[in-house]
């Protein structure tokens, strides 16, 4: 793989071959973009990819429309500016502008509540008659939902799903699980929901409606919503690369209607949408210059209503990638794609990049942007000290409360622990914990920024009843607890996970007792079944992961791969009552002895981590069912 030394070199190549200048000439640039092509060239290579789609865009013309490597190895296919690639999330942009084209033209309005406009829509909030689900929450991510599932991340029918099964069939998500407009948490599902929408409001599928009113208009006559999973010749291959060997990924049908996934497009008409996000059409079907501002707009979150402007809004969100220019946009990852669409309208700048496999296009948009942003010196920012007496009672422990999926990352609500800290002057201390400490610079009106970014993407502020949140780190969301509380949550987990290390050493020692006749092998068992349940469960973990690296189908069906999953996390659960029962029986034999009171300990804190997972649902939930 390449280094971030190698990569560094060819960037400093790149500025020696094209210096800064004041006013650039289109040969100069042209140079620019074949210097660059060879750079994107040499890190496709080092990084293992197949293939890249590549569209940069200034405000007066495309620079690059290309591709570079293969869309297909078996076949040598070499990538084009026809290539197609599945952009996966970046579907969402997309329909966040069909939406903002329905509010432009007085067919729904962000504030419309989900329940008038089509209240078959299967989805539940306890805070409805006080707090609705609304357009806008859905745009932002803030109604509440979950992320999908695992059983439905892909459609395995055969056909695709359209109307209401398809939101029937991602309805395991669509529960609030807190005042809608509150905080943001990514939910592919709430997506569906807004497909749904188009549909009710105009009458047609939302793909075609997309179709005819944006991509059509554009001339992007290459770009598709891939809602039945069939190969085309035009289509790029996915890869999952494992030990040194690029597998091609299978084509899936999108989970629900597609309408958080389904777009696929090409370097040709990427840049055709890119210039048109630029500077604009005078087009009446095409959205006008203010309602592209309103797409940039927070509008919903606790944070936006407290000043900060950094976060998701309709559909694309502000990425913190560059230190002389934000780039606004989205991105991608599915089957064997991951992909970015950046751009930055202001300073008439833009970019679209996929590859045909999982990896990080980090080394390819730093190249990118360094390119675009040559000419552009880095802001000159000014810091406000912060006032002691205001900051003081905002100060101390607080815990991360919005995970994506409660059950898969309930973990981050447990160990999501910050504690904020001011000593003097304009930084905020965050002590991220294991001696990890970030210096925030405040931008004013308790707004702060990471040392070294050029945006604020922090804020401490009070809610509307006059509790304190602080949100940063990826638009991630948190209160004020006591450090006694995170300790609570906290201690016996780790005192479990000892207490397994220590199993482990004790089974070890105990299997050559045994051997020797010295440990009755009742006894051996006692540790030894939660250490092979903790085995089991590890395998059984594992096997997730992998299969939903690359084999996503199995999750929605009983197989044996899904059966193992459900099977090797519940072995876990049984073996340690199993010996918990045997501790049980032999107690006599321990009682009175310290040993017998670390074997009862140790029991007692595995135990609780089997009722930790269990409550979480982890263990005990078929996955085909859930």
């Amino acid at each position: 793989m390449v280094t971030l030394k190698t990569f560094y070199i060819l960037l400093f190549a790149s500025a020696l071959f094209c210096p800064l200048k004041a006013q650039q000439s289109v040969p100069h640039l042209e140079s620019c973009t074949e210097q660059l092509k060879k750079q994107l060239d040499t890190v496709i290579r080092n990084e293992h990819i197949p293939g890249l789609m590549v569209a940069i865009v200034k405000k007066d013309r495309i620079l690059f429309a290309d591709g570079i490597g293969y869309a297909d190895l078996e076949q040598h296919r070499h990538v084009s500016p026809h290539t197609a690639f599945h952009l996966a999330s970046i579907t969402k942009f997309f329909v966040a502008m069909g939406v903002q084209q329905l509010v432009a033209n007085g067919k729904i309005a962000l504030t419309d509540r989900i329940h008038d406009i089509a209240p078959e829509i299967p989805f539940t909030n306890p805070w409805e008659a006080t707090d609705p689900v609304r357009v806008v929450h859905l745009l932002e991510h803030t109604a509440g939902f979950s992320d999908v599932e695992l059983n439905s991340m892909v459609n395995i029918s055969g056909k695709p799903l359209t109307g209401l099964d398809a939101l029937e069939a991602v309805s395991n998500s669509l529960t609030v699980r807190w005042r809608p407009g509150i905080k943001t948490s990514y939910s592919n599902p709430g997506y569906n929901v807004l497909g749904y929408l188009i549909e009710k409001v105009t009458g047609m599928s939302w793909d075609v409606y997309i179709e005819q009113t944006l991509l059509s208009p554009l001339g992007m006559d290459e770009t598709l919503f891939d809602r039945n999973g069939q190969r085309r010749p035009q289509f790029a291959t996915g890869y999952d690369f494992q030990n040194g060997v690029h597998r091609p990924m299978p084509f899936y049908l999108p989970s629900g209607n597609g309408a958080g996934s389904a777009l696929v497009s090409t370097a040709n008409d990427m840049a055709k949408f890119l210039y048109y996000l630029l500077n604009g059409r005078a087009d009446s079907s095409l959205l006008r210059p203010e309602d592209l501002t309103e797409m940039e707009t927070v509008h919903s979150t606790l944070a936006a209503n407290a000043g900060l402007q950094t976060g998701y809004a309709l559909g694309n969100d502000l990425f913190p990638n560059n230190k002389k220019v934000s780039f606004r946009g989205h991105n991608g990852k599915g089957e064997g794609f991951v992909s970015w669409v950046f751009f930055n309208r202001e300073a008439g700048l833009a970019y679209a990049i996929s590859a045909n496999a999982v990896v990080n296009l980090w080394p390819v948009s730093q190249a990118i942007e360094e390119l675009l942003t040559q000419d552009i010196e880095a802001p000159k920012l000014t810091t406000f000290p912060l006032d002691k007496d205001s900051i003081a009672p905002l100060l101390g422990h607080y815990q991360f409360t919005n995970p994506k999926n409660e059950r898969w990352e309930f973990f981050k609500r447990i160990f999501g622990h910050i504690e904020l800290q001011h000593i003097s002057g304009d930084k905020l201390i965050v002590d991220k914990g294991n001696g990890q400490i970030d210096s925030l610079l405040h931008m004013g009106n308790g707004i702060f920024r990471l040392q070294g970014d050029i945006l604020p993407y922090f804020i401490l502020a009070r809610d509307a009843a006059g509790r304190p949140f602080f949100q940063g780190y990826g638009n991630g969301f948190y209160r004020p607890v006591s450090y006694s509380s995170v300790l609570i949550r906290q201690v016996p987990i780790y005192l479990g996970l000892i207490a397994l290390a220590v199993y482990f050493l004790y089974s070890c020692v105990g299997i050559i007792l045994t051997l020797l006749r010295k440990m009755k092998p009742i006894d051996l068992f006692i540790p030894l079944l939660p250490v092979l349940g903790t085995f089991s469960f590890l395998f059984a973990f594992r096997t997730m992961g992998l299969t939903d690296a690359s084999h996503k189908e199995l999750f929605a069906s009983f197989n044996w791969t899904s059966f193992s999953i459900f099977a090797g996390m519940l072995l876990f659960a049984i073996l340690v009552i199993s010996s918990s029962v045997l501790l049980y029986r032999r107690w006599t034999y321990f009682n009175g002895r310290w040993f017998g009171v670390l074997l009862a300990f140790s029991h007692f804190f595995i135990g609780y981590l089997v009722v930790l997972l269990v409550i979480n649902g982890w263990i005990g939930v078929p996955i085909w069912m859930m």
